[in-house]
């Protein structure tokens, strides 16, 4: 049976819940143990939808986090119901070790039911405890104190107009420690696991950080400047500067363009786009600065500037912050500009999850949810909405030129993907802002199930790489660990990717089915 369900969608764990849940039953009817198997319906939905999707895994801290927890924090049960819970969840531990389903990883049976002994009086308090339960189950237990069942629409719709009407009691402090705790829940609220990527060392990111567009041009930049260029009153470029600039910088911005017949002079750098980017993009990657009305390189900045990775990186930090340089701030605005950094970010997620390059109009649409659904406008006309994702599209394309210039991004016509830069900088920046983010590396110690889930949701070189060197971590056992895995899983897909590479482990792309 299939146990692991990292990332896995909703309509694959219910499924596979619910046949864990019978064979349970069928064990427990068995051997005599009474069970409420609600409860390890929530148990292993709480492992699915907050945890590792690992159910076959357990650690002590594990049961504790959720007995002493999500139980009161989440999950609704009449009083007379609780004696159950820990006796069930001992249950469901001594089932998946008499299945054979705890994985290796597993902490010992008796130290995960000497925990369960330690929290059986602790767990009753915590359901009692009113002080811990989270906004939707404080209501439903509410409901439940009222006599009314909160499955019953007329039923419910009825408490809530009482309550409306005052004809319900409320404690005030406690309803504020409860909207507390769900404010605090939603804070605290775990990145959903990314797939496996396949992140170059240091050497490699670096050589291709020194192609970067963007690394070069902020280096001579910033050689350029030496002690400091005098900006204009206005805080730009002088254009005298600006002219030297787009040719020593290469930027191929258009200098007093020639329309028809007729030349309009270039009167402000401003006009100057790729260069008025480039030096908001040195400014917001910290490499340079304004003080007292000149242009001047930061000099905590000089050991990055001479190590092209270590640029790229600020690089892409830096460019969070563009909104208004990437976008302009004309009168004919994008929303794109009011929230460019989680357009963007949203952007470079979406490639780095996505398996396969995505079309630019898949990215033009993101771009234009993400920035749109956080400023509260009301749709407009037909014109208008199609006038505002004009403006967006316009400014998606903008920033994937800029990705494209740092070296983050390759487009081939319409479609658009990370380049190993591209993963390699997103990769650091996901785990600076506390975000795990699995590689090859990583999972080489890992049980043969969480290797072939792992490959199965990943691009196909990223998979064949897995799994060459997860074999070769483990000569002597590999095989046998794959084989007992497709005799076990009633997936499909496991079981034939474990037979492949059990018959021949040092399988290329494509050829093992994926």
């Amino acid at each position: 049976m299939r146990m692991v369900y990292t990332s896995a969608p909703d309509d694959l764990f219910y499924s596979a819940r619910e046949r864990l849940l019978r064979r349970f039953d069928r064990w427990a009817r068995k051997h005599r143990r009474p069970v409420d198997l609600f409860v390890v319906a929530e148990l292993l939905e709480h492992r699915w939808s907050d945890g590792d999707g690992l159910l076959g895994r357990w650690q002590p801290e594990d049961l504790e986090e959720a007995l002493l927890d999500w139980f009161p924090r989440k999950v609704t049960l009449p009083s007379n119901e609780w004696a159950a819970v820990v006796p069930t969840v001992g249950a469901f531990v001594d089932f998946l070790f008499e299945q054979d389903l705890a994985d290796r990883h597993c902490a010992d049976r008796q130290l995960l039911h000497g925990l369960l002994d330690k929290v059986a009086t602790p767990f009753e308090d915590a359901m009692a405890d009113q002080s811990r339960y989270g906004l939707a189950k404080f209501w439903a237990m509410r409901m439940l104190d009222e006599g009314v069942d909160p499955t019953d629409q007329v039923a419910a719709e009825r408490f809530i107009a009482d309550l409306h009407a005052g004809r319900v009691a409320v404690d005030e402090g406690l309803l504020n420690q409860v909207m507390a705790n769900h404010l605090i829940a939603e804070d605290s609220d775990r990145h959903p696991p990314l797939p496996l990527v396949a992140v170059p060392d240091d050497e490699a990111l670096r050589k291709l950080a020194a192609g970067s567009v963007v690394v070069r041009r902020l280096r001579e930049l910033v050689r350029w400047l030496g002690d400091g260029r005098a900006l204009t009153t206005t805080g730009r470029l002088r254009l005298a500067d600006a002219r030297e600039l787009v040719a020593l910088l290469d930027t191929g911005d258009v200098l007093d363009p020639v329309i028809g017949d007729r030349v309009f002079k270039t009167r402000s750098s401003d006009e100057l786009y790729v260069l008025t980017v480039l030096v908001a993009w040195a400014r917001a990657a910290r490499v340079v600065r304004v003080v007292k009305g000149r242009l001047v390189p930061v000099k905590g900045a000089a050991k990055d500037l001479a190590d092209p990775l270590a640029l790229a990186r600020r690089a892409l930090t830096g460019l969070f912050e563009l909104g208004k340089a990437v976008c302009g701030d004309g009168w004919a605005e994008s929303v794109l500009r009011w929230r460019f950094d989680d357009a963007a970010f949203a952007v470079l997620m979406a490639l780095l999850i996505a398996p396969e390059p995505m079309p630019v109009d898949e990215l033009r649409q993101l771009a234009y949810r993400v920035a749109g659904g956080g400023l509260g406008f009301e749709p407009g006309t037909g014109e208008q909405e199609r006038g505002w994702r004009r403006l967006a599209d316009n400014d998606t394309d903008r920033l994937l030129d800029q990705l494209t210039r740092l070296g983050a991004v390759e487009k081939d016509g319409n479609l658009v993907a990370l380049t190993a830069l591209g993963v390699g900088l997103l990769a650091g920046h996901l785990r600076e802002q506390g975000v795990a983010v699995p590689t090859v590396d990583q999972l080489l110690d890992e049980t043969a199930e969480v290797v072939v889930a792992t490959a199965t949701g990943s691009p196909t070189e990223t998979a064949a790489a897995l799994m060459r060197a997860w074999c070769a971590r483990r000569p002597a056992a590999a095989s046998a660990e794959l084989r007992a895995l497709a005799e076990r899983t009633d997936d499909p897909e496991h079981r034939r990717l474990a037979l492949a590479y059990a018959s021949d482990p040092h399988l290329e792309p494509g050829r093992s089915g994926l």
